[in-house]
Formats: C-alpha cells, structure tokens, sequence
C-alpha cells in the first residue's frame, strides 16, 4: 500500500534523493545553499544547513522538497536536475486528496521520465544499482490508488504522532523494569478516560486560520495601519516606491474603470505590514483554505561595528 512518508518523503527523497546529491556536490556545497536563501513568509529556513540534522519530521522533509530543486540547480549535472525534479513532481502528484486521469498520468510520467534517466548516477559512480524496495513500490502507486483510494487515506504521517502517547510516554511513566505491561495498563487506562490530542506532536502549523464562506479571494489587512497617513514623497523616499503613484493609477483604470478620482501628490496613504491573501481551498490539495502572506521588511543597516551584516528591503 502506499506510504507518503516512509516511501516517498522519508524513503526516495530524504534517504536516496538527498543523499545522490550529497554525493556529487559535497555537504559543505548543499549547508552553504540552504544557508544563504533567503527568509521568506511560509518557507523554513535551515540557517544550519541539513547535514548535521538526525531526527526528521515529514514536515522538515516537505519544507526541504519546496526549495530544494531550485537549490540544486547548476550544480548538478542536467539529468540529474531531470531526475530530482521527476521525483519532486511524484511526490507532489501523489499527495493530491483526489485524483483525475490527468494527474495518473502525471504520476506514470514522473516516474518514466525517472527511470529514463537514471543511468546518470551509475555513470557518476553514485548508485550501482536501483534495486531499491521503495523505489520499486512507486510503480505501484498508480493501480493502488485505482483500487483503494487517494494515497493520503493510507499516510503513516497521521498517526505517527501517537507514538509519544501510547509509546514513549507511556515508557517514561513505568519504572523501567516488567515495562511491556505498564505501558498496556496506561494505554489501557487512557482509552478509557479518552485520549486528549497533543496539538504539539501536530507536523501541520496553522498559524492563521480564517474560515473561507465563499470562493472568492479573501484580501486581509490589519485592523489599524502601522503607519498611517503616508505622503507619496515619503512612500518615495523612505519605501522605493518610486512609481507608486503611477501604477496605482494604472491599477485603477484597469479594474475600476469608471472612476472619476485620481490620486495625486497631494493625497496621504496608509502603510501596512503585511497583506494576507486567503485562497479558496482547492478539492484536489486540501479541505482548508490556503493563506499567503505578503510581507515588506524595511532595509537593515549594517551595525557599526560590521558584526552584523545589513539587509537589503
């Protein structure tokens, strides 16, 4: 049956993917590129790099998966770009919650356009061989969710959290000797009394949920601007925004065409943070809307000193 974490995100990406590409750029070449990329809203930064990590969570392993084809890129040779990205899409294809004859045949063709190209690795003396369990298992991912269902339904990831319940837990609890029964008995007595889920052991960070009524796209602001009552010189100045006033005015023949009010150098605007777009949620990802965060940062001077370096806006 398919697995999404132990077979693909654990599995083919983190222990066969990963490792092919630390094999042919080094360590030190993949901790400086993750290193160096850059924060930005609804990515994780590994400011350490990868290598030194030993315990991993799907969600760590999904992070890695959003940026790490374009982290590759230009240091490897092009099939094995090919490669990572024919892996990545799988990955991708295989997690929707329904799945149409397009995005089967997505899955068959990620997986063809892999096998194709495989080769590369025997030549770079990465791989000598594909022989690989759960690497053979993607092959049967097509006819499994044709029998059975979407492949999320069957997701180890789910559960994985109650390890610490009923697991680990449970042994802390014991004394450390005959600890097999004492760990039945607390199961036991927590089954009775119901379970409290632990929103910590959760891999999923809703950081900002806002239900969605309809299908139309949700803008959301801040109730009270953080800088309110801006001149345009100042938004000039002070943010770059250097064409401020004519895109803004470009924006508004665009969508409102029939408005008579023109911004001019003598109005004053409210200044914001952040802007949240809230997206309708989309059948084949997910039951729960999708936010995106567009945030500005101002410019950060260097310190006097040069311990800490500036960044740019």
């Amino acid at each position: 049956m398919p697995d999404l974490l132990h077979q693909l995100h654990k599995g083919v990406f983190k222990d066969h993917l990963v490792k092919w590409c630390f094999d042919i750029m080094g360590e030190d070449e993949i901790d400086a590129r993750f290193k160096t990329i850059p924060d930005y809203p609804g990515l994780q930064h590994f400011k350490k790099g990868i290598s030194d990590i030993k315990q991993w969570t799907g969600t760590e392993h999904k992070e890695m998966q959003h940026v790490f084809m374009v982290l590759i890129t230009s240091a490897v040779p092009s099939k094995v770009a090919i490669i990572t990205w024919s892996i990545l899409d799988f990955c991708y294809y295989a997690q929707l919650h329904t799945h149409t004859s397009e995005s089967l045949d997505g899955l068959e063709n990620a997986l063809t356009v892999f096998h194709t190209n495989k080769d590369v690795l025997e030549e770079l003396a990465v791989h000598e061989h594909f022989n690989i369990p759960k690497l053979h298992q993607l092959s049967h991912y097509v006819q499994s969710i044709k029998l059975f269902g979407a492949a999320d339904g069957f997701n180890t990831e789910l559960p994985e959290c109650l390890h610490i319940d009923f697991a680990k837990d449970a042994y802390h609890a014991s004394d450390k000797r005959d600890y097999e029964e004492q760990m039945m008995a607390k199961c036991s007595a927590q089954t009775e009394h119901g379970c409290e889920y632990n929103s910590d052991c959760d891999d999923e960070n809703e950081e900002f949920v806002v239900p969605v009524v309809s299908q139309d796209i949700v803008h959301v602001l801040a109730k009270t601007p953080p800088h309110p009552q801006q001149s345009v010189q100042h938004l000039e100045t002070i943010h770059g925004a250097i064409d401020f006033l004519p895109a803004f005015k470009s924006f508004l023949q665009k969508h409102f065409p029939h408005n008579r009010i023109m911004p001019g150098y003598q109005d004053n605007f409210d200044v914001f943070r952040q802007l949240v777009i809230i997206l309708p949620p989309h059948p084949c990802v997910s039951e729960s809307p999708k936010c995106l965060w567009v945030r500005a940062t101002p410019e950060v001077l260097p310190s006097p000193s040069g311990w800490k370096p500036g960044s740019p806006a």
